[in-house]
Parts: structure tokens; C-alpha cells; sequence
């Protein structure tokens, strides 16, 4: 039987696997190959590590971490080599999440970390949970949500900066098989296919049909009748598969990262790269400066449009009054790929999506400034495209996995 393979394509970070695989190149814009010594990622199947959450997480962070805490490791750790530190994360690790100067563990035992990468420092890092165990873990800008081994989902906060880190459940407690963390909302599946939400709404990124804020998981009305398989949030744009496997969306479509047209600029491309119609707030750049948090008060987009959505809340979309462009879609809806090909599986990155189909095609589409669309050039999308990739090289998608500006898939041959 053919074995998986991982491929990884878009932003490089440092200190990062993506980085040590490839060339030195800033962007990857076709899908490479991963080293060998990541395969295990694939091959088992109850290990919850997200395999782009490894390759683009910092490994300085992480072995320290795994220090502090005497579980492997020499004091010489940066002279161990690649495929020793695989081995530790296989053998001491459940689940990977970072976030800028911050790093989430979970070890076998259920035990969350937090590790503050700016000084390696384990300080009030071990969360608080009672007697549960943690064995799912997403962060974004705001929150940090966890799930439980009962399936309760909750968020990971502190009162203040000097004290201890705390899971909270959710109220009314919520039994979930998936949670989901965007820059500044959260999505939940429940065990019985429903789909809430919370956090910042100022996109439609919550699916409520208003922009409003909603501070307690809230479920979805416009898809209550559908069960759903899986869900995936990007930075202000959310998805979910249903158990029929069609493709809902919704939220900001600024870089067509929802599969409709986009409103663009009137700037010439330079050096063949499409231009989109705003700078960039969730740059390599920007985020390196700290989490920020009122980037939607910033936000030209938002502030141009405000009154227009205070007034059309119940609108299932809102478009551009010249170009009839879609610019948020308040609601989820479904989005057809070329060939009413059906969907297995989702992933949102920042301000980009990747979708799985059940016949093992990939589809990418959105912004595409770091290759994370994976066609071999750093173009923005508005309308799903195949990755010619794997066809041309006989090969089956299987998953997909996006972070901020990076995607990765684990394929085999046909």
C-alpha cells in the first residue's frame, strides 16, 4: 500500500522545518516535497499535531520547552539533528499551537504548556484545567480554545499578565469534536453536526447574518438544518464541509478568499503579480511587531463600509454598488467547485482557502502574495483553481492543512 507523503508550499519561516527543507528562497510557490523524518505525522492516525502547526512552528521555542520541562534533550540541543527532534515531538507531544511569542503543548498525559518564546520561560505556563485533560488545542490574535477529552470546549485565558493561565468551559457547556481559531473569532462543531460561533464579527466572519460581536459561542441558524463534518476558520473568513459533502462559506472575501469576485485596484501588476485592493494587515512584517489588536478599527474597508452594513444587517451578502463585487457574505453559503465536484475536507489560511475533493483533487483560491496557492506563481484568486500539481504527477490528495500564508497536503500516488 502507498504511503502518504507531505508537501508544503508558500511564506518560509525561520528556525522552522518549511525551512530547513527548501532552498533559501523568501516563498515556495509550487508543492515540495518534505523531508522524510516528518512522516510519522502520517502514520498516526490518532496524533492530533497538525502537520503545517509542525512545519511552520519555531523548533527554537519548542526545545526549550521540552527542556524546561526534563523531557529530552541535551543542553547542547541546537547541535541535535533534525530527525532527533521529530522523535522528541512524536514522543512527548499531542498537540502543537503557536502564535508569535507564544507556544501551547499538550503532552501525552492530557497537560497543556505554555511557553513564552521571547525569553524561554516557563513561568505560570502549565494551564489550569481541574481534573480534565486537554487533547485539542487553536489560537488566533484573541482567543485560545481547547477541548477537552469529554469533548468540552473551552478558552485558555489569564486574568493578568503576572497570573496563571486558566481553561474555562464554555456557558452553557458545549460537547464538540472540533474547534477552530481565526484571528478574531472561533468556530465549534459539535458532536452532532452544528456549527457556532463568537468572537469579532465586523466581517460576517460569524455567519449570523449582522457584524455584530458575539462574546458566547452562538449557533449558526442559517445551516442548523445541516450536519456538518468539519470546519476551518482563515483570519476573517470562515468554511465547513456538511456530511453530504458540500462547501459552505462566508465572511470577508477582500482577496476573493470565498470563491466570488473580488473588488480589485486600478494598480497596474508588477512583475506579473496580481494586485489586491488593500495593504496587507497580516503580513510577515506587521504581526512580527505583536498581536494586533485593533486592526479592524484601521481597517479602510471596514470604516468605508460600516454604515452600509448598520443598515442591510439581514442581507444575505454585501457587494460593491459599482462592480457588484462580493465583499463579505453575512451568511454562509454554498460554493460550487468547477465540475460540482464534491468536497472531503477544508482549511482557511489567513486570507486564502484550500479545498480537498472526494475524488483527491486539490482546489486553491484567494490571496496568493506568498505562493500559498501553490500554481507556481504568487497571483491572487478569486475563483477556486485546481492545483496542476498533483494531477500532472499522478497523485491523490488526501488532506489539507493551511496556516497564515503557508499550505501543506499529505498525497500518494493514484
Amino acid at each position: 500500500m502507498m504511503e502518504n507523503e507531505i508537501y508544503v508550499w508558500g511564506y518560509k519561516r525561520p528556525n522552522t522545518m518549511m525551512t530547513i527543507a527548501q532552498s533559501n528562497k523568501r516563498f515556495v510557490t509550487l508543492p515540495q516535497k518534505s523531508p522524510a523524518e516528518i512522516g510519522f505525522l502520517t502514520k498516526k492516525p490518532k496524533n492530533n499535531i497538525k502537520l503545517n502547526e509542525f512545519l511552520v512552528s519555531d523548533f527554537n521555542a519548542i526545545i526549550s520547552a521540552l527542556k524546561l520541562k526534563d523531557q529530552i534533550l541535551s543542553e547542547h540541543h541546537h547541535t541535535c539533528s533534525d530527525a532527533a527532534i521529530c522523535t522528541c515531538i512524536r514522543d512527548c507531544l499531542n498537540e502543537i499551537c503557536q502564535y508569535e511569542d507564544q507556544t501551547y503543548l499538550i503532552d501525552n498525559n492530557g497537560t497543556c504548556y505554555v511557553i513564552d518564546n521571547s525569553n524561554d520561560k516557563l513561568d505560570n505556563s502549565i494551564v489550569y484545567t481541574g481534573k480534565v485533560k486537554l487533547n485539542q488545542l487553536t489560537t488566533g490574535d484573541t482567543f485560545t480554545i481547547g477541548l477537552t477529552e469529554q469533548c468540552v470546549a473551552g478558552c485558555i485565558d489569564r486574568d493578568s499578565p503576572n497570573a496563571g493561565y486558566i481553561f474555562r468551559p464554555f456557558t452553557p457547556s458545549i460537547i464538540c469534536k472540533q474547534v477552530s481559531c481565526g484571528k478574531e473569532h472561533g468556530l465549534l462543531l459539535s458532536t452532532d453536526g452544528q456549527v457556532y460561533s463568537f468572537g469579532l464579527g465586523s466581517r460576517g466572519q460569524l455567519g449570523h447574518g449582522i457584524t455584530d460581536r458575539q462574546l458566547q459561542p452562538k449557533l449558526i441558524e442559517a445551516i442548523e438544518a445541516v450536519s456538518m463534518a468539519t470546519i476551518s476558520c482563515g483570519g476573517w473568513h470562515s468554511a465547513a464541509v456538511s456530511d453530504i459533502h458540500d462547501l459552505y462559506i462566508w465572511g470577508w472575501n477582500e482577496s476573493g478568499q470565498l470563491g466570488f469576485k473580488m473588488k480589485t485596484s486600478n494598480r497596474s501588476n508588477v512583475k506579473g503579480h496580481s494586485t489586491i485592493s488593500l495593504e496587507s494587515h497580516d503580513s510577515p512584517h506587521n504581526l512580527s511587531q505583536g498581536k494586533n489588536k485593533d486592526i479592524v478599527k484601521e481597517d479602510p474597508l471596514c470604516s468605508q463600509s460600516g454604515d452600509h452594513l448598520a443598515s442591510n444587517t439581514h442581507e444575505r451578502h454585501v457587494r460593491d454598488m459599482d462592480k457588484e463585487c462580493v465583499l463579505f457574505h453575512l451568511v454562509p453559503e454554498i460554493l460550487d467547485l468547477p465540475g460540482d465536484r464534491n468536497v472531503s475536507e477544508v482549511s482557511c489560511g489567513s486570507r486564502h482557502t484550500a479545498a480537498v475533493t472526494d475524488d483527491g483533487f486539490l482546489f486553491t483560491w484567494g490571496w496568493g502574495e506568498y505562493g500559498q496557492l501553490g500554481h507556481g506563481d504568487r497571483c491572487t484568486r478569486d475563483k477556486p483553481t485546481q492545483v496542476q500539481y498533483f494531477t500532472d504527477n499522478n497523485l491523490i490528495v488526501t488532506h489539507v492543512y493551511c496556516q497564515n500564508w503557508n499550505t501543506v497536503v499529505s498525497a500518494k500516488q493514484r
